[in-house]
């Protein structure tokens, strides 16, 4: 299979498994990575994104694609709408928080997937890197959109334009993860990170990452309106009425209740 899924403990951990490739994504990983989301979305309050082996996920399986070359070369366009695009939207299609624990390299379409989590654990040894100007090629994934998001035009221009590596310590300082730890501990703090949230409201967890990555394109009035829209929707739901209860009573929410 080219993609474990597990879950405990409300907390699905998703991994990449083709580690004989460095995890780079074909059809099928695109495919039993969109139903392992969905899985999650049904089963979990949480879900962990890791690769199995030394890499995070290498982006383009080229193997794959050399072979079109010989026959006139890939219709790319046909092979990013219909494999890459579809597993960065399944992630944020997801009704669960996800985070990416980064034990490795993620490189290409792999650091889009990774920057379309909601937060990102790097093993100290792990890399970002924008390989696409490598092959003469664009950003692509996502990575277009979220890179310029997280570290603004300047440093994404370099990044992009570089094809160098960004390692775990300088993804930290940029803001491209939140925590770097020892490479055989990735998996677990991600799942601390997780458990967390597991705990919390997972309504409102999906509805913050959609609202932040929304309103990165919109108007500050469109904006505005998103949010009293989502808020009155949010504000009707148990696990708001769960939360002020507690607050006044003071003690700690129980949100799995609602």
């Amino acid at each position: 299979m080219s993609v474990e899924y597990t879950v405990n403990d409300d907390i699905a951990v998703i991994t990449l498994h083709r580690p004989q490739v460095f995890n780079s994504i074909d059809q099928s990983l695109s495919d039993s990575l969109g139903e392992s989301l969905r899985r999650a979305s049904a089963e979990a309050r949480a879900a962990v994104l890791t690769g199995s082996g030394k890499a995070f996920c290498a982006g383009a399986d080229l193997g794959d694609l050399l072979g079109e070359y010989d026959a006139g070369g890939p219709e790319l366009e046909n092979v990013i709408t219909e494999r890459f695009n579809p597993a960065v939207q399944a992630v944020l299609a997801a009704d669960v928080p996800v985070i990416a624990a980064v034990n490795g390299a993620a490189a290409g379409a792999g650091m889009g997937l990774a920057l379309a989590c909601d937060i990102r654990v790097m093993a100290e040894t792990a890399f970002f890197m924008s390989a696409f100007i490598n092959v003469a090629l664009i950003p692509d994934t996502g990575s277009a959109w979220f890179l310029p998001q997280m570290v603004g035009v300047s440093r994404a221009m370099e990044i992009a334009m570089s094809g160098r590596r960004v390692p775990a310590e300088e993804a930290l300082a940029l803001g491209l993860a939140v925590e770097v730890v020892p490479t055989s501990e990735t998996v677990s703090a991600a799942i601390r990170r997780a458990s967390a949230m597991a705990n919390g409201p997972r309504q409102a967890y999906v509805a913050t990452r959609r609202i932040i990555h929304s309103a990165a394109a919109a108007s500050l009035e469109a904006t505005l309106a998103r949010e009293a829209e989502v808020q009155g929707q949010l504000g009707s739901q148990p696990a708001h009425r769960e939360g002020m209860t507690a607050f006044v009573e003071k003690r700690p929410p129980n949100f799995r209740k609602g």
